[in-house]
């Protein structure tokens, strides 16, 4: 039996059909045959667990030990049954895997594609403590009544590394923050609607899963005092807009922390999807807002592209937020930008980083 190795995922031999013998719940590989004419080999399921076996250590079999695992758990007299785990994609600190899971009996209509967010080798120490609490948050949400998607949480699990999250597949298509690139879709009406319904939900219901600050001003000096000990002159120079320039000193709101294109699900017929809830927490709305924006000359590839999407906040009863709401926290994430390339500590080179800083610098008029 031979496998092949593509993109860290081992592929199962393809086997002629006179190979196996049916036993009616497993098949059987056959290799031989007693003096009695029984056939003997290792079974469907044995040959399954071999190959498993085999790759122990690579993510895709990490990922479908972890949802063995789970859904063991999940019903522990049911029969499981996994199908070929892909990589989808990858986030800050996670690799996403995807499979199909068949329960059978299925006492509570668990079968179906599911997503194992499992902690990469860019992983922080933090992201043990993240996945605890996005599973807690995810059930908690599942019980509202919302206006967009969020994915089935089954919960965490370890395996041979930190904790894992595991969750059903939120089917649709990621938003493209360009313009123009996905037919009647104005991605600013989309992000500025879901920021709105996020920031609506009340964090006094989530005080024990919500990390963050008590005021947006506070969260607002918690950041700028990360950049005082960087001594270069632009960030120095955007620390002094900066201070000039704080938000409110109003109360912290339901922040979903990651509002990106690729977080953002759209299928026909269905509200928006919204999954990766690892940095939800207490804090400025503008803030979240400013991760879409990012301090691009034209967010969206548009004209007045941060207008319109605050326009659209508003309109689907945003939080008060102000363009120099969102340029402030623009400013602080280039300059910490800046920050870690001078610490070789991000992938991007000091000089480009600079020219980004300098550049919103500029436009800033500072």
């Amino acid at each position: 039996m031979g496998k092949r190795r593509r993109n860290d995922r081992y592929d199962e031999p393809s086997l002629p059909e006179e190979g196996w013998f049916d036993y009616g719940t497993d098949s059987l590989l056959i290799e031989g045959y007693t003096e009695g004419g029984a056939p003997y080999g290792p079974t469907l399921s044995e040959l399954r667990e071999a190959l498993e076996h085999e790759g122990a250590g690579a993510p895709w079999a990490r990922a479908k030990a972890i949802l063995r695992t789970a859904f063991v758990a999940q019903s522990p007299t049911a029969r499981v049954d996994i199908g070929r785990v892909s990589r989808l994609g990858q986030g800050l600190s996670r690799d996403v895997f995807v499979a199909d899971v068949c329960l059978s009996p299925d006492p509570g209509a668990w079968s179906g594609p599911y997503a194992v967010l499992l902690p990469s080798r860019r992983a922080d120490e933090g992201v043990d403590a993240r996945a605890q609490r996005e599973a807690r948050l995810l059930h908690r949400l599942s019980s509202l009544r919302l206006p967009f998607r969020i994915p089935r949480v089954l919960g965490a699990w370890r395996h041979a590394g930190p904790l894992a999250l595991v969750r059903s597949f939120l089917p649709g298509i990621e938003l493209d923050l360009r313009a123009g690139r996905q037919p009647s879709v104005r991605p600013w009406e989309i992000v500025g609607e879901l920021a709105a319904a996020v920031h609506a939900l009340d964090p006094s219901a989530f005080t024990d899963l919500l990390p963050g600050t008590e005021t947006r001003r506070a969260g607002a000096l918690e950041l700028l005092h990360l950049l005082e000990e960087c001594e270069a002159t632009e960030v120095q120079t955007a620390l002094a807009w900066a201070r000039n320039h704080l938000p409110p000193d109003e109360p912290s709101v339901f922040v979903h922390g990651d509002l990106l294109g690729q977080n953002i699900l759209l299928a026909p017929g269905q509200p928006p999807g919204l999954i990766d809830w690892e940095y939800a927490g207490r804090g400025d709305p503008a803030r979240d807002l400013a991760i879409v924006t990012r301090g691009v000359r034209r967010p969206f590839q548009v004209d007045r592209g941060m207008d319109r999407m605050l326009e659209a906040y508003a309109r689907f009863g945003g939080r008060p937020v102000e363009a120099d709401h969102i340029r402030f926290y623009e400013l602080t994430m280039t300059a910490g930008w800046y920050r870690d390339a001078l610490r070789s500590a991000g992938g991007e080179s000091p000089n480009s980083a600079q020219d980004r800083l300098r550049g919103l610098l500029r436009r800033l008029g500072a």
